[in-house]
């Protein structure tokens, strides 16, 4: 008899799998407005079990690229997800690794420029590896008729190294934990989540042997304002005594809720973050973040067709307070004091994203905007102060279409923006002095970037050629218009995949 039970649990398992092995995991994932959001027992919405598994390489060449990305890039790696569902419970998992290489790269030094309010700038064109490793992992289950709980964890870490002077070594740790519980009912579903998070990086930086000219780095406090100094200048932090290269870090806790009834799904999430660069008593800044996202979405059908309506709302705001430090030798033991601290910067982001999308047996369609604002003012020294705003708008387009043996993949996005600034000097009886330094070129290279009217065209074709088992390859070309700073309008990409859906 238990012999019998396996083989019939094998063949449902088979017979699943083939029916899902045609639809696309992230399909699958998309279509449960749940998985947008923090609360994991939501994958017991949908009973769909799919995984994939897919192999990936990818060329990027051009000059239309930001100010610290390569003009040759490559990248490799795998990834892997599921979502399982299972008598009683459901689980949701993924493995990821990639591996990423370009040459004559320089300019932030963090692995993901931008993150923080802070970043520190080198100038030595070089050689630049990046390596990512990712998990997650979550488990919902029900515990009574109404009520199911669960949990979530996503961790990824990276470590990026430069191989020329001056050369750095980064060590970047990304967590976030989500228990979670939901009440459902008939045509309703109400769902809670605690979040906590924990992102971290250490930037080390060194020089190997002697040089004839020393090696400059730029330490930006906000706008590209900042220290411009040798990199083992006390105003950089990247040699500072007993420390071991600029360490950085952020914790966050927050809490979300969801709400479903029938077709209709809300959510919204609050968090709060301390953010701090330096250790133990010698702290250079603290940053702390308020952030709110939402989202929205409604889904209703006609025929075997599918239709979607999203709404996500994003919001957030933060503060960077520079301290000001002395050290007191006694009897041999120095002593680190914060004096005081000065705010030298705040930023705040809005943005807003609407999206369409239709799905048929046959073919696929996602059409959105999204339109967001940044505001930013650096107050580093008084009595100057510069503000900047700027928005940036984009539209896209994509589509599916299937037939047996082959999936033809089109897209096309068209971006575009504007920034304004605005310097105040406040009068003073005494002279004021010379105002911040300011790396200028770097300033405009980012800026033009980020707002350069832009059409971005990509092509994909996968080929399905046994049981789950498909190839891909997909080309990508980007066009800037309008440049005055940025030395080329073209990027190409092209990448080649091959995967098994299961």
């Amino acid at each position: 008899m238990n012999n019998m039970k396996r083989i019939y649990i094998t063949c449902l398992f088979l017979y699943v799998a083939s029916t899902v092995s045609a639809q696309s995991y992230d399909l699958v994932e998309r279509r449960n407005p749940w998985n947008a959001g923090a609360n994991v027992t939501g994958i017991m919405v949908d009973s769909t079990t799919v995984s994939y598994a897919e192999l990936y390489g990818r060329n990027n060449h051009g000059d239309f690229h930001n100010y610290y990305e390569a003009d040759k890039l490559w990248n490799a790696g795998a990834i892997a997800k599921s979502i399982t569902h299972l008598k009683s419970y459901s689980l949701t998992g993924s493995f990821s690794f990639d591996h990423t290489s370009g040459r004559n790269m320089s300019g932030s030094m963090f692995i993901h420029p931008g993150f923080y309010p802070v970043d520190i700038l080198e100038f030595t064109p070089g050689r630049k590896d990046l390596q990512t490793y990712a998990f997650m992992g979550g488990i919902a289950k029900d515990i009574a008729p109404c009520w199911r709980i669960g949990g979530k964890i996503d961790f990824t870490s990276a470590n990026y190294s430069k191989r020329k002077d001056l050369r750095h070594t980064n060590y970047r740790l990304d967590l976030k934990v989500a228990p979670s519980i939901m009440y459902h009912s008939d045509d309703y579903a109400i769902g809670f989540s605690y979040i906590f998070g924990k992102n971290s990086e250490s930037v080390k930086a060194e020089e190997i042997g002697t040089a004839a000219t020393s090696y400059y780095a730029f330490l930006d406090k906000g706008l590209m304002y900042g220290a411009y100094e040798t990199w083992e200048g006390s105003g950089i932090h990247l040699n500072e005594s007993g420390m071991n290269g600029f360490p950085i870090k952020e914790l966050s806790h927050g809490a979300a809720a969801q709400f479903q009834w029938k077709a209709f799904y809300v959510d919204v999430e609050y968090s709060h973050s301390s953010g701090s660069a330096g250790e133990k008593e010698s702290i250079w800044f603290k940053f702390p973040a308020n952030r709110v996202t939402s989202h929205l979405s409604y889904r209703f059908s006609k025929g075997n067709a599918a239709h979607f309506l999203r709404l996500n709302l994003t919001w957030s705001r933060q503060f960077n307070d520079e301290n000001v430090l002395g050290r007191e030798t006694s009897n041999g033991i120095t002593t680190t004091h914060v004096y005081g601290s000065n705010r030298i910067f705040e930023r705040s982001v809005f943005s807003v994203q609407s999206e369409y999308e239709f799905i048929a047996p046959r073919r696929e369609l996602r059409f959105g905007a999204n339109v967001s604002s940044l505001k930013s003012l650096t107050t580093q020294m008084f009595p100057y102060s510069v503000s900047q705003t700027m928005t940036c708008g984009r539209i896209y387009l994509a589509g599916t279409f299937h037939t047996k043996l082959f999936d033809l993949k089109t897209s096309g996005v068209f971006s575009i923006g504007d920034y304004t600034e605005k310097s105040k000097t406040v009068k003073t009886e005494s002279e004021a002095g010379e105002p911040p330094y300011r790396l200028t070129d770097y300033y405009n290279l980012q800026n033009e970037y980020a707002t350069a009217p832009r059409l971005t065209f990509e092509v994909g074709l996968r080929y399905k050629f046994y049981r789950g088992m498909y190839a891909e390859i997909q080309t990508e070309y980007t066009h800037g218009f309008n440049l005055k700073y940025i030395v080329g309008a073209n990027r190409w990409s092209e990448t080649i995949k091959l995967g098994y859906i299961f």
